[in-house]
């Protein structure tokens, strides 16, 4: 820690910095032990100075958006963690909708609608930042981020600004172009063009979306939606599968697998990343053993886990 102290002063940094920062309050699963320096820069400007610096030293660098999509390991996450919280706001255009990475990716469908501009109804209440859906490569309700993308500014992790085009090539399932780690987005584009009339249906399809959700049990306990992705050759999706293995209920420490939906784990209140990562494997474990399919996380495991 002393280090990363050190290396942050000679840089003379203007970016608000919290060492030994517990991060269990900055992901849906209300889990995770500390980072060693959680940074979280109000500004693109901000965040390049922070890049350029950490390019000088070796200390690691972990991005976190929303937290949406993530277990934190209960050890933490050594070096610095770039918290994307603080790079916020939604413009309109004329043709389309401008956001910050760090905004609630929720938030942009709802200005849209508002805005009576379809193409972003779909996302509506899912959880998580806009840079986060964008580099996941969102998907869902017949909806996908790649789709109503047009461009996408970034900052390198030298510190150097950038801009993308989106290519649909570069899309699939789960999988973006910005999964190499080594650009950080700062800002996106979305296409969405206003169209006449009311937004009274748009937003009759997002409650329909969110009760949904709901009746699945996405916020009856913190949790990350969907643990495993869907895998089109096992010929049904993983919720289907996990319950035809006989797994909703099953429960490892304080983690359980939803009763009301198969592919949802929730953090029952007294769960540690660990609880999560062991009740992911006993499930990958159990169905495979019954079905010989291999279910693959969609979550990601941050920190330390030895």
């Amino acid at each position: 820690m002393r280090t990363i102290q050190r290396a942050l002063q000679k840089f003379n940094l203007h970016v608000p910095v919290q060492f030994d920062a517990s991060l269990s309050e900055y992901t849906t699963f209300r889990v995770g032990g500390p980072a060693e320096a959680l940074v979280q820069p109000r500004t693109t400007g901000e965040l390049t100075q922070l890049l350029a610096a950490l390019a000088h030293t070796t200390i690691p660098l972990t991005i976190l958006g929303g937290g949406a999509n993530v277990v934190v390991s209960d050890n933490g996450i050594p070096g610095v963690v770039v918290h994307t919280a603080g790079l916020t706001g939604v413009d309109v255009t004329g043709d389309g909708i401008i956001a910050g990475a760090g905004t609630a990716i929720s938030d942009v469908a709802a200005c849209a609608a508002d805005e009576n501009r379809p193409g972003l109804d779909w996302i509506y209440a899912m959880p998580g930042s806009t840079g986060g859906a964008v580099w996941m490569n969102a998907r869902c309700y017949g909806g996908e981020i790649a789709a109503v993308l047009t461009e996408v500014h970034y900052v390198t992790r030298a510190g150097a600004p950038g801009r993308y085009i989106t290519d649909p090539a570069d899309f699939g399932y789960k999988v973006s172009p910005f999964q190499d780690g080594e650009r950080i987005i700062t800002e996106v584009h979305f296409s969405a063009p206003r169209q006449p009339g009311s937004s009274a249906a748009l937003w009759e399809r997002m409650r329909e979306i969110e009760e949904d959700r709901r009746g699945k049990g996405h916020f009856a306990a913190p949790c990350a939606g969907s643990i495993f992705k869907n895998d089109r050759q096992f010929g049904e999706p993983s919720g289907k599968i996990i319950d035809r293995v006989g797994l909703r209920g099953l429960r490892h420490g304080g983690a359980q697998v939803s009763s009301g939906h198969g592919n949802i784990i929730i953090n029952t209140g007294t769960a540690s990343a660990r609880d999560i990562r062991d009740l992911v494997t006993e499930v990958q474990d159990q169905v495979y053993r019954e079905t010989g399919h291999l279910l693959d996380p969609e979550v990601l495991f941050l920190g330390d886990w030895t």
